[in-house]
C-alpha cells in the first residue's frame, strides 16, 4: 500500500515501512526503512535527519530557501554531483552546454495499480502498486523517474530509474545506477561475495569502515568474481534475529555496487549498470531504463530476509510456466563421455540411468559440426551424423521409448573460427577493427549487439529446437567479453545483453514447454535477470558436495533452491579429486533440482545399488526440496565444523546433517527443527545409509576371529557387495518437543565402536532426518 500527503510518502509492505520526503528545497530525502511504525499525521519530523548547522566546509545548495542545508549532510533517495554531495553519486551526465552540472528538484508523483514491464529488460511481475516519482532539472528538459514496485506479501521493493531527454542536445549518460539508498551506520557489516571458475560464490563478511567498498564486474557478463547480491546488517544479527537489509539485481551484464560510509555516519548502498567504459548517447526524446534493484529489510534475521527474498524469486520473477513445477531428475553426458560418444554410449547411458528412475536424459557438447574437443564447430547445427546416424529425432525417439525426456546443450553466443558462418560472415564475431582479438577457450563471441547475429541465432537454435522432441535446454557461455568494436564503444556491453534478452525471452516465449538451463562455466552468469527466462542455473562445474553445500549456503542468502541445478557425479570428483560417501553426495544435492553427472555401470555395485533408494526419497519430497522454505543455523557463519540445512514443505521438514573434518571427542547436538506445529504430531525418522566397510580399516580385526590385511583383496572384495548399516532411529513426538529443539541426537564417532547411538559421519559424511506430520491415531 502506498499512502501519501504529496510531500511524505510511505510505501507499506506486509511487514516493514519505507519513508521519503520532499525536503525544503525539493529534493527527495530519505526518511526511514525498516518494521512498521506509527505515524501521526504524515508527520516524519521526529525520525528525520536533524543535520543543525552545516559543516565548515559544506556546500550549500540553495541559500535562498535555506542557508543550513547541505546535500552532503542529508540521506538522500536521489542524488547527483557538483551541487554539494561529495559521496558518489547513482547518475552523472554529461551535454555540450552544462558540461556534468545538472539539478534534478522534485517535480511531481503517480501511483500505478496496472504496472506496464520494462520495454528491454527482465521485469518482475505482479507487482501490488508502483510509486513513481518525477524530478526535473531547473535549466534542462531531462527528466528522472524514480520507479518504486510494491511486493507486500513479500517485504520486497524494486527500484530503478528512468531518464527522459527531451531537449535537442545528445545527452552522454556516463553514469546510470539503480537505486541510492542512504541510511546512518548502526554498526553495520556486509556479507558479499567472490569467488571464480569452480569456486563460484564464496561467502565474505566484513565490518563497514569508513571509505568505499567496491562489488563489480568487468567481463561482460554477472561473473563468478563477484555476484550483485549483498546483505548489510547489525553485527549482533544472527540468522534467527536482528536487523538485516538485501540487495539485489535484475541484471546479467557488468554490474556495479558501493557501499560507502561517510565521516559522518551515513552509509550509502547503490547498485546498477557498471560506469566502466559506459557512454550511453540519448538522443532527442530517447528513454533509458536502469534495471530493478530488489531491496528487502527484516528485524528476524537471515533466514527470514533469505525468505522474502526466495519468495520474491519463486513468485515473481521465474517464468510462469514453470514457477512451483515439479523440476525433473536429469542426468547429463559430460563428465561420463566428454565428447567421446556415440549413439550406442549414449543410449546405453540413458538405459542405466532409467532403470534407477532418472527422467531426463541430457546430451552435451559434441553433437553437431566437427566438434570433438575446443577447437572446432561452435556456430554450426549440423548434427554430426558419425556420431548420431540417425539425428537428434532419432536419438529423442528412443530416449522417449525408455521414459525419459531428452534435452540438448547449446553454446549459441560463441563461435570457432572453422565454423561457416565465420567464414560467412566474420563481421558477425566481437572485434576491434583490425586489431587481432583475444581468444578464450579457442573461441570467439558474437557481437549480440547486431540484429541480425541474435536472427541468426533465433533461427538456428529453433531449426534445431523443431527437429526433434526436445524438452530441455542448457544455454553454456564459456569465455568472457574482450576487444569491443570502437563504434558508440560506450554502450557496448549494455546493448550486448539487451541482444541477449531479445534472443532468450523469444526462444523461451516461442517454446513454452521447454525447460531452459542457465549455465555459464557453471555460475558465471547467475543472477535474477537471467532467471526471468531461465528458471534453473547450473551454479557451478564443481560438484563436489563439500564445495556445493559452501556455495549454497550464500547463494541461498538471495536465490531459491528451485533455481540451483545440483548434480550427483562420481565418488571422486572430477574438480577436486575429493573421495566422498555417495549418501553425502545425494544428500547435499537434494536440496535443489538433482540430477548426475557419472556413469552408473561404473559406480562401485554397492553404491549402485543404492540410487534407486536414494531416488525414491529425493521424488517423494521433491517440492520440499525444491521450493519448501529454507533455513541455516549459524554453524555456517562461525566456522563450525558441523553443519545443518533445513527445509520446510506444507507437512514435512527435512534437515541435512554435514560434517565436515571428523574430530575427536565431538560435542553432542540437538535436532535443530524450525517451524513446526507445536500441537500436531510429528514422525522423525533417519534416512538409512550404509557404510563401506573399508572405512573402518584396520578396525575390523578388532571384530574377526583372524587377521586380515585392511587394504588386501579380501577387503576389497567382500566391499564390493556388503556394507554395514547406519544408525536408524524413528520417533513419534509432538511439535513443541522438536521446536523446543529437544530432541537429542546420536553422538558421533568418537573411536570406541559403532552401534545404533553412533553416527559413524567421518569426514564429509552426512545424514538426512526426515519429519513428516502425522494423524493422531498414528501413534496408538
Amino acid at each position: 500500500m502506498i499512502k501519501t500527503n504529496d510531500k511524505v510518502f510511505v510505501l507499506e509492505t506486509k511487514n516493514n515501512f519505507y519513508i521519503l520526503s520532499v525536503n525544503n528545497v525539493g529534493l527527495v530525502s530519505h526518511v526511514y526503512y525498516g518494521k512498521h511504525i506509527d505515524l501521526v499525521d504524515f508527520d516524519v519530523t521526529p525520525i528525520s535527519l536533524r543535520t543543525g548547522l552545516p559543516r565548515g566546509t559544506a556546500t550549500i545548495y540553495d541559500e535562498e530557501k535555506d542557508k543550513d542545508y547541505s546535500m552532503d549532510l542529508d540521506l538522500l533517495e536521489f542524488s547527483f554531483p557538483h551541487k554539494g554531495d561529495y559521496l558518489e553519486t547513482p547518475i552523472l551526465f554529461k551535454n555540450d552546454k552544462y558540461g556534468y552540472v545538472f539539478d534534478f528538484t522534485y517535480d511531481h508523483y503517480e501511483i500505478r495499480k496496472e504496472i506496464l514491464p520494462l520495454k528491454d529488460l527482465p521485469s518482475p511481475y505482479d507487482a501490488d502498486e508502483e510509486l513513481i516519482i518525477y524530478l526535473k532539472d531547473k535549466k534542462e528538459d531531462i527528466i528522472v523517474e524514480l520507479h518504486y514496485l510494491l511486493f507486500s506479501e513479500e517485504d520486497v521493493i524494486a527500484r530503478n530509474i528512468v531518464i527522459k531527454n527531451n531537449t535537442k542536445e545528445d545527452l552522454h549518460l556516463l553514469k546510470a545506477l539503480s537505486m541510492n539508498l542512504d541510511l546512518l551506520n548502526r554498526d553495520y557489516e556486509l556479507i558479499s561475495t567472490y569467488g571464480g571458475w569452480i569456486s563460484e560464490n564464496q561467502r565474505a563478511v566484513q565490518e563497514i569502515k569508513p571509505g568505499t567498498f567496491k562489488i563489480e564486474s568487468l567481463t561482460g557478463n554477472t561473473s563468478a568474481r563477484h555476484n550483485p547480491l549483498f546483505l548489510i546488517k547489525e553485527k549482533s544479527t544472527t540468522v534467527d534475529q536482528g536487523n538485516v537489509y538485501a540487495v539485489n539485481l535484475m541484471y546479467s551484464g557488468n554490474h556495479y555496487e558501493t557501499i560507502e560510509l561517510s565521516a559522518y555516519g551515513k552509509l550509502r548502498l547503490m547498485t546498477g549498470i557498471n560506469p566502466f567504459c559506459f557512454d550511453y548517447i540519448l538522443k532527442e526524446n530517447e528513454v533509458f531504463e536502469t534495471p530493478f534493484a530488489i531491496l528487502s529489510f527484516s528485524d528476524k534475521g537471515l533466514n527470514d530476509i533469505s525468505a522474502h527474498m526466495h519468495d520474491f524469486v519463486n513468485k515473481h520473477v521465474t517464468n510462469k510456466n514453470w514457477s512451483f513445477c515439479p523440476r525433473p531428475v536429469a542426468i547429463n553426458n559430460w563428465e561420463a563421455t566428454a565428447w567421446k560418444f556415440n549413439e550406442s554410449r549414449l543410449l546405453s547411458l540413458a538405459k542405466d540411468a532409467s532403470k534407477n528412475g532418472v527422467e531426463l536424459f541430457v546430451l552435451d557438447d559434441g553433437w553437431f559440426g566437427a566438434r570433438d574437443d575446443d577447437f572446432h564447430g561452435l556456430g554450426d547445427y549440423t548434427v554430426n551424423k558419425k556420431k548420431l546416424p540417425h539425428g537428434l529425432n532419432g536419438l529423442a525417439k528412443r530416449i522417449n521409448k525408455l521414459g525419459m525426456k531428452f534435452g540438448l546443450w547449446f553454446e549459441p553466443e560463441m563461435v570457432n573460427t572453422d565454423a561457416v558462418v565465420y567464414k560467412e560472415h566474420p563481421e558477425y564475431v566481437i572485434k576491434n577493427n583490425d586489431r587481432t582479438p583475444s581468444f578464450g577457450r579457442h573461441q570467439l563471441v558474437l557481437d549480440l549487439t547486431q540484429k541480425a547475429v541474435q536472427d541468426y541465432i533465433i533461427e538456428n537454435v529453433s531449426k534445431v529446437l523443431d527437429s526433434a522432441n526436445i524438452e530441455y535446454v542448457k544455454w553454456d557461455m564459456n569465455r568472457n567479453i574482450s576487444d569491443i568494436p570502437a563504434f558508440r564503444c560506450g554502450e557496448f556491453y549494455h546493448r550486448y545483453i539487451l541482444g541477449l534478452y531479445r534472443v532468450i525471452s523469444t526462444l523461451v516465449e516461442k517454446y513454452p514447454h521447454i525447460l531452459f538451463e542457465n549455465c555459464a562455466s557453471g555460475g558465471n552468469r547467475f543472477d535474477l535477470g537471467m532467471t526471468r527466462y531461465f528458471p534453473q542455473t547450473w551454479i557451478s562445474d564443481d560438484s563436489d558436495a563439500l564445495e556445493r553445500i559452501n556455495m549454497m549456503s550464500t547463494l541461498t542468502l538471495g536465490y531459491p533452491q528451485s533455481t540451483f541445478s545440483n548434480h550427483v557425479s562420481s565418488a571422486v570428483n572430477n574438480q577436486l579429486l575429493r573421495r566422498t560417501p555417495i549418501e553425502t553426495r545425494f544428500n547435499v544435492a537434494y536440496f535443489g533440482v538433482l540430477g548426475f553427472e557419472l556413469l552408473f555401470n561404473e559406480m562401485e555395485k554397492v553404491d549402485r545399488n543404492k540410487v534407486s533408494y536414494f531416488l525414491d526419497i529425493y521424488k517423494k519430497h521433491r517440492m520440499t526440496f525444491q521450493y519448501g522454505k529454507m533455513y541455516q543455523t549459524d554453524s555456517f557463519f562461525n566456522h563450525g565444523n558441523e553443519h545443518f540445512l533445513i527445509v520446510k514443505g506444507e507437512k514435512d521438514e527435512i534437515i541435512l546433517d554435514f560434517n565436515t573434518l571428523q574430530k575427536p571427542a565431538p560435542v553432542d547436538t540437538y535436532l535443530p527443527s524450525r517451524d513446526l506445529d507445536d500441537e500436531k504430531l510429528y514422525s522423525v525418522k533417519t534416512v538409512q545409509t550404509f557404510m563401506n566397510i573399508k572405512r573402518f580399516g584396520g578396525l575390523v580385526n578388532m571384530i574377526l576371529p583372524f587377521h586380515v590385511n585392511p587394504e588386501g583383496g579380501l577387503v576389497n572384495l567382500v566391499s564390493k557387495f556388503k556394507t554395514i548399516d547406519s544408525e536408524h532411529h524413528e520417533f513419534l513426538v509432538m511439535g513443541n518437543v522438536l521446536n523446543n529443539q529437544s530432541l537429542t541426537l546420536p553422538h558421533q564417532w568418537s573411536g570406541t565402536g559403532v552401534g545404533d547411538e553412533v553416527r559413524v559421519l567421518g569426514d564429509f559424511g552426512s545424514r538426512l532426518y526426515i519429519i513428516e506430520e502425522k494423524d493422531e491415531k498414528d501413534s496408538n
